[in-house]
């Protein structure tokens, strides 16, 4: 659990006398003030404040650093739903950080969850910022100037009311603001609009980027969620060492879902799809890139082949030797399916 998260709940604790217990709610961490109590997750997503009358717990929502937490305390006297209200205010407020009177440093502070709602929303007035839908592209440079290319990106802005600010010494963040249907049309997607900003840079500036695009939130005052995901994607694609330039989260999601689960689900759903010798492929890279580029090349023998630069029957043997190792055809598409996820357990086990 977050270190910041305990200090909060202990905080609560002090301030209130009561004891406030809380889980990430796509994750594993959990934390009670209560030495080895056990945490009682809600029965089912929670939006808002929910009173479990069964469990006498009261469940309420709440936001630190761009992760989603429920928290929840005892239900007495009826009294639990005006007690989580309170708790989950004073939660986000202890939690958030003074505003900077700069227009970038707060903007910095909003993408990357250093600030609750309440001050997002304060940024939103101060500044005129719309508090629309929005996705946050993530913007890495590979061998430029990030000063360069912000100023870049304040001429190609498809808005005027776009953002763009500078989060470290080597990415930055563009905040594309959605007003109506038409205007996403006009890109097709937003990954579209990504490799379109890509290609521009390299062309005008002559830099290499690796982008990053996050979800659409409801609004600007959410927007440390689109920034998050978008940082998952670089980093997931990274982590499965896929070149494409522009990485979207939707691509990995399900990823991200698996890497949420406790490890030992992992390794359980990995031992019921290994046979005997399935290791000795995954210990094996020149398999591996074989396995790869064949899933890349959507289970076409001759395409694979050219992107191997291998003869096909060399490419077949390869194939039947996976499939005598695994138990899997990855020629079959069911097959295929089960042999990248399990690539993607090993990878996510170490």
């Amino acid at each position: 659990m977050d270190n910041e998260i305990i200090t909060l709940i202990d905080s609560v604790k002090q301030r209130t006398g009561i004891s406030v217990r809380v889980y990430l709610e796509n994750g594993d961490d959990s934390y009670s003030p209560q030495p080895n109590e056990i945490i009682e997750r809600a029965d089912g997503k929670v939006d808002g404040i929910i009173e479990n009358q069964g469990k006498g717990k009261t469940y309420f929502k709440f936001r630190h650093k761009a992760d989603e937490y429920v928290g929840y305390v005892d239900s007495e006297r009826g009294e639990g739903a005006n007690i989580a209200g309170v708790i989950s205010v004073m939660l986000e407020n202890i939690g958030g950080k003074d505003f900077s009177t700069s227009k970038n440093d707060s903007l910095k502070n909003v993408l990357l969850g250093e600030c609750n709602s309440l001050q997002a929303q304060k940024y939103v007035r101060k500044f005129g910022i719309p508090d629309l839908p929005c996705s946050v592209y993530v913007i890495y440079s590979q061998s430029g100037s990030i000063s360069d290319i912000l100023d870049f990106l304040e001429n190609f802005k498809s808005n005027a009311r776009d953002l763009v600010v500078a989060t470290d010494e080597v990415s930055c963040a563009y905040v594309k603001f959605q007003e109506n249907a038409s205007q996403e049309n006009e890109f097709q997607s937003l990954t579209d609009y990504a490799y379109l900003m890509a290609q521009s840079i390299e062309e005008e500036l002559g830099v290499k980027v690796k982008i990053g695009v996050g979800g659409t939130t409801r609004s600007f005052s959410d927007s440390a969620v689109s920034y998050k995901q978008a940082t998952i994607a670089v980093r997931m694609s990274g982590m499965f060492e896929m070149k494409t330039v522009v990485a979207t989260y939707k691509e990995y999601v399900f990823i991200k879902l698996l890497e949420d689960m406790p490890k030992y689900k992992l390794e359980e759903f990995l031992n019921v799809l290994s046979e005997p010798d399935t290791k000795s492929v995954f210990a094996d890279s020149e398999m591996l890139e074989t396995a790869s580029e064949f899933l890349k090349a959507n289970l076409n023998v001759s395409e694979a082949s050219r992107n191997l630069f291998m003869h096909r029957n060399t490419l077949m043997y390869r194939l039947d030797k996976i499939e005598k190792a695994t138990g899997l055809d990855i020629r079959k598409f069911q097959d295929a399916m089960t042999f990248r996820l399990m690539t993607i357990l090993y990878k996510l086990l170490g």
